[in-house]
């Protein structure tokens, strides 16, 4: 990998890690799912990154305003699927939307 490339990487981390020193790369991978396809059910995260739905709920719960135990991060909104209120359809959200732009420049 280049060193240009490095710098770009580091970059990106660096903007997480300020919003979570310890943010876990599968709450990444979850947050760009939803930033490439928003209005993404749960399931379909879960089906494309092998992530269980037990941790995607958890993992969901953070990165929206609804976790439990600790601070919760309001990168997305979790709304009820039109067709099928059992779905849950995940957005970014402002704050969410203002951290892409951010990586894109990075990028």
């Amino acid at each position: 990998m280049t060193n240009k490339k490095m710098t770009k990487l580091n970059n990106i981390l660096q903007a997480l890690i300020e919003i979570d020193s310890e943010f876990p790369i599968q709450w990444v991978m979850v947050f760009a799912e939803i930033a490439s396809e928003e209005g993404i059910s749960l399931k379909d995260i879960s089906d494309r990154t092998g992530i269980s739905m037990s941790v995607m709920s958890r993992t969901i719960g953070a990165l929206s305003n609804t976790r439990r135990m600790g601070k919760p991060y309001g990168l997305v909104s979790v709304k009820g699927a039109k067709d099928d209120r059992r779905r849950k359809e995940l957005f970014l959200s402002t704050r969410g939307k203002k951290l892409v732009e951010r990586l894109e420049k990075t990028l």
